[in-house]
């Protein structure tokens, strides 16, 4: 499968599912580990993948992602080129509110040895208007926070919030 498209699915009632694309292993199984643990009104479906395009093999099983989220080590440069060449088998209309870019490990004293400046993740998602989550992922409290925060995002971008749009979440929420 070369482009990942957004609507070449039907939804599921009362589901939503995301997509976590990132070169850390660990943090993708911690938030979907603590997403799975909230509670929630609806049904959440998790798929995790180091990079895209997915495999061809079992696309037939793959629901329909609601919203990708891509995942972004600042201390590490591969985890950086991993979401670029990432990006490039997505099709458009995700970036229209089904986006969300993660940063860690960019707080508490600890920006002066990331290899990727932060500014250079805030203008990628600037420029695919998308939201962008800083986040530690070093405790739990960061990852219970960090994931209320993707299944409110998710929620939205499922459609299961009547009146809200995902094209109007880059206006009703700020980089944090």
């Amino acid at each position: 499968m070369a482009t990942l498209r957004p609507f070449e699915k039907m939804p599921i009632v009362n589901v939503a599912a995301v997509l976590l694309v990132g070169s850390e292993e660990s943090h993708r199984e911690q938030l979907a580990q603590a997403m799975l643990k909230e509670p929630k009104t609806f049904d959440v479906k998790i798929h995790m993948t180091q990079s895209l395009p997915l495999p061809f093999e079992g696309d037939y099983l793959r629901p329909r992602f609601d919203l990708v989220v891509f995942l972004i080590n600042l201390h590490s440069q591969l985890s950086l080129n991993d979401v670029l060449s990432s990006m490039m088998h997505l099709d458009a209309y995700f970036y229209l509110g089904k986006t969300c870019f993660l940063a860690t490990k960019g707080k508490h004293g600890s920006v002066q040895h990331c290899v990727i400046d932060i500014t250079t993740v805030k203008d990628l998602a600037d420029k695919h208007l998308s939201i962008l989550i800083q986040s530690e992922l070093d405790n739990e409290e960061d990852v219970t926070f960090t994931a209320r925060r993707l299944l409110n995002i998710l929620k939205i971008c499922a459609g299961l919030v009547p009146g809200i749009s995902s094209l109007y979440m880059s206006s009703l929420t700020e980089t944090f």
